[in-house]
Formats: structure tokens, C-alpha cells, sequence
């Protein structure tokens, strides 16, 4: 009896004390995007948002601060919601400088940045009937404990108190690519246009975006090493199902299990002669057998961009006209990867490729002269771009500028023949593109794509010895 009475009297205290700690639980606020108590799996304690910690945005702010003139002014609004239909947004994804300067992921704010109003950040009002159909959004008290602004208001009150900040600066940068009615149209913006007061906040923000943080670069390094993995996973799935319009849907979904949140861009999937569009978005062909596809892809992880292409004969073999051609843009692409270093430019890079590429295509037949023009209406691309939150990253920002430690670009020769050309009928209808993302570091390059195979007999090998069809994506934990 004494043994059941104390097995009772067990039971009795657990039961209390699981009680005691189911109400102790703390509630969890949700502040409309992921935080480390929403999401744990995806913050650390002390992050604004995946990676970058509440530290670094506010460095970033004073990082701008130091350049922006002593009674400058910077106001960044917050991307706009796009709309597919009259009731169907598209996905929505936030302004780069937006979110590079204060970590919100959400949209309808206002942020300002001054040497006297400090960090200062107008937040929308989320009624009733919005939370019940959108879910809750971040607001005042968000903005001050979360995003860390010195000061916060409701957007109601933007038209009281930001035109007293604009009138005590000489000069007001905005984000030109987001500006809305809601401040321009104060008097203050008005008249401090109208006499050639108003510029364009990116001279600022682009700089300071251009050079990676360690933050940045782990970042980086994962949204590149997903779309390798995916595009990898897709290459196998094309023998199996050469369609454009499927291997589309497979690159999307391998990114999306990996943990990407989107696709940084539509991919290009070229089968055949449409891998000569360069930005070919139709996805709908059926690729032939003995055609080459081109698939020009990239992902975002936490607001930071992937950026790879590769071309391959979905059917096992590169055909000898093919190979040809691929081996002299294989050689260009890394011939120009060497080239990546502290100082080079990508102009320079892109004036080597073109003639590395003029002379090949010559010695090809190809071309029948060393004219330029006839060379670019083969190819009229850059040989690369910067890379980091867009995709054309930082592009207020030259390609004559040299290049420095932590910043990334793509490498990204091609050409493209279409079926109309007059040169010899051989080489007529093919695409061949093939990009890789290139860190510059102290002492040269990195090649943050370098998983992906690239060389023919590595492409044939993995083409006709995979086990096709045996593969599935693993989610990422």
C-alpha cells in the first residue's frame, strides 16, 4: 500500500510540475519575420537576421554616417508590395539597401539616417483585419528593440516629424529605386529638390556594400554551394528528362529543400538553339538529342545571391563540333579566373576574354576577320558583374574600378550562335555559356562555385555513370 501510495503521490508532483512550467512558458512575439525565439533553427541569439547580428547593422550604419555629409540626410523606403493580379501579390523581397541598413525584411517603413536624428524608423500600422489576413508585422516596438533604432514611430505620424528632420539638413540622399509619394511629397522634399539638394543614397550604399563582411561571405559561400548541389542534382535529372520547363522546376525545388528562400533569378534554360538567347525565360522546349542545354541559375539565402552556369549534352555526349567550341570557353573561363586578383578590373578581365575569344573563334572559322563588332554579335555580354545582395550587385559602381579583397564577381564567358547566322552551318543554333562566382582575397581568388564539374569528361562521366533516378533531395535541418 505504502509503494502505491508513493507512486501516486509521484505522479501527483509531475503532473504539477509539468503544470508549473506549461503556464511559465514565455510567449513568443511574432514580429512578422524570423527572430531567435520565433526561429531558432535559422537565428542565433543576437541576430536581426539569418547570419548578420544586430552588431553589424549597426555598424553599417555608422560605416554611412562617416560619409554622409555632416548635415546629410539618407531615407530609405522599404521595397513596395507587387501586385500579380488585383488580389494576388507576388512574392515579396525587400530593397537591398533597405534591408543592408536596417535588417527588416518587411514591407511599408520608412527609415532615416542622420548625424542628428540618428537611426530613425517609421513603421507601418497593422490593423485588425490586415492581421487576420497577413499575419502580424513588425511595428514600434520592434523597430526599437529588434531593428534598433534610436527613435521609432507609426507611419501616421511621418508627415508631423520627418519634414523638422529635413529642414535642419543641408542635403537629403534617398533610394531612388523605392521612393514613395509618402515623404516626396512633403513640401520639404519639395523644395530641397527643387533647388538640387536631393541625391541618390546607393553613391553611398553601393560602396559600402561592394566589399564583403566575414557575415556576408559565410553567407555567400552557402547560397553558392546550394545552387551548386542543385544544379549538380539537375544535370543528372536531365537524361532522363530532357525538358526545360522540368529541369527548371527540378533546379527550383533542389534550392528550396536545401533551405534557399527563393530563386535569385528565373533560370535560363536553354535547349538546343534557344541557348543562344542569352536570357532566354520560355522554359517550354523539349531539349533533342545530341543538343546542348544551357542553364544559367542561382539562388538566395538570407538576402544574399548565387549566380552559376553550365552547359551539357543532357544525353551522355559532347559532340566533337560541341567540344570545340566548349573547350575554347572553358579555357576562357579560366584563363580569366586567374586573372582575379587585388587590383586587376573587371574591364581589363572582359578586354582579355574578348580577345582570347576572337582569336579562338578565328582560328575556328568562325569568324573571318578580328573586327570587334563581328565578335559582339556573337557575344555582347561583360565578361562579369559584382555579386552580393542583387544579382548585378553594386551597380552604380564601375567596372574600371580595381578590385579589392572580399569582393565578388562572375566570370562568365560565352557564345551564342544563333540558327540565322552565316557562319559555317556546323556551329549554327549553339549556346555555350559557363559562369562561376569568383571571391577576390588577399592574395588572389577563390572560387566559391568550384564544386560544380565543368570539364567534359567529368560532365560525360557523371552523365552516363549516375544511377538516374535513384536521387532525392535531403531537406536542409
Amino acid at each position: 500500500m505504502k509503494i502505491v501510495l508513493g507512486r501516486l503521490l509521484q505522479r501527483t508532483s509531475l503532473r504539477q510540475a509539468i503544470g508549473r512550467r506549461a503556464y511559465s512558458i514565455k510567449k513568443i512575439v511574432d514580429i512578422g519575420q524570423p527572430s531567435p525565439a520565433s526561429h531558432p533553427q535559422l537565428l542565433k541569439e543576437g541576430e536581426s537576421t539569418p547570419g548578420i547580428t544586430s552588431e553589424e547593422y549597426t555598424l553599417r550604419r555608422n560605416k554611412l554616417l562617416e560619409v554622409l555629409p555632416e548635415k546629410g540626410l539618407a531615407i530609405f523606403a522599404a521595397a513596395p508590395v507587387k501586385m500579380m493580379t488585383d488580389v494576388v501579390p507576388y512574392t515579396y523581397r525587400q530593397d537591398a539597401d533597405y534591408l543592408y541598413i536596417t535588417g527588416c525584411q518587411q514591407p511599408g517603413g520608412v527609415a532615416v539616417l542622420g548625424h542628428e536624428c540618428g537611426f530613425c524608423m517609421f513603421m507601418p500600422e497593422a490593423t485588425s483585419h490586415d492581421v487576420i489576413w497577413q499575419g502580424q508585422i513588425a511595428g514600434v516596438s520592434a523597430a526599437l528593440e529588434v531593428f534598433k533604432a534610436d527613435r521609432a514611430y507609426p507611419m501616421s505620424k511621418l508627415r508631423q516629424i520627418l519634414p523638422d528632420i529635413m529642414k535642419g539638413s543641408s542635403q537629403l540622399f534617398h533610394n531612388v529605386q523605392t521612393a514613395v509619394p509618402t515623404y516626396m511629397e512633403l513640401d520639404a522634399f519639395q523644395k530641397a529638390a527643387s533647388s538640387g539638394k536631393v541625391k541618390d543614397v546607393s553613391v553611398f550604399t553601393h560602396e559600402l556594400r561592394l566589399i564583403k563582411s566575414h557575415a556576408e561571405l559565410k553567407l555567400m559561400r552557402e547560397s553558392a554551394s546550394i545552387a551548386c548541389q542543385a544544379l549538380l542534382q539537375t544535370m543528372f535529372h536531365s537524361k532522363t528528362h530532357p525538358y526545360e520547363g522540368r529541369l527548371s522546376a527540378k533546379v527550383e525545388y533542389e534550392c528550396k529543400m536545401k533551405g534557399a528562400q527563393r530563386m535569385a533569378f528565373n533560370p535560363v534554360v536553354g535547349g538546343g538553339p534557344n541557348a543562344s538567347v542569352i536570357h532566354y525565360s520560355r522554359n517550354d522546349q523539349k531539349i533533342k538529342n545530341g543538343d546542348l542545354v544551357l542553364m544559367d541559375v542561382g539562388c538566395e539565402l538570407h538576402g544574399y545571391v548565387s549566380d552559376i552556369t553550365r552547359t551539357w549534352p543532357p544525353y551522355g555526349s559532347f559532340s566533337s563540333t560541341q567540344e570545340e567550341l566548349y573547350d575554347l570557353i572553358l579555357q576562357t573561363n579560366k584563363d580569366c579566373v586567374e586573372l582575379c586578383k587585388p587590383g586587376a578590373s573587371i574591364r581589363e578581365i572582359h578586354s582579355f576574354s574578348v580577345e582570347m575569344l576572337i582569336k579562338g573563334l578565328n582560328e575556328i572559322g568562325i569568324l573571318k576577320d578580328s573586327r570587334s563588332s563581328s565578335y559582339h554579335q556573337l557575344n555582347p555580354t561583360s565578361i562579369g558583374h559584382y555579386l552580393g545582395m542583387d544579382v548585378h550587385d553594386c551597380s552604380i559602381i564601375g567596372y574600371d574600378r580595381p578590385l579589392k579583397p572580399g569582393v565578388v564577381i562572375t566570370i562568365e564567358p560565352g557564345i551564342y550562335i544563333p540558327l540565322s547566322s552565316n557562319g559555317p552551318e556546323r556551329y549554327r543554333g549553339i549556346g555555350i555559356r559557363i559562369e562561376d562566382e569568383v571571391l577576390i582575397t588577399e592574395t588572389g581568388y577563390e572560387v566559391l562555385t568550384g564544386s560544380m564539374p565543368k570539364e567534359v569528361k567529368h560532365i560525360e562521366s557523371l552523365l552516363n555513370n549516375f544511377p538516374h533516378g535513384k536521387y532525392n533531395a535531403e531537406p536542409q535541418q
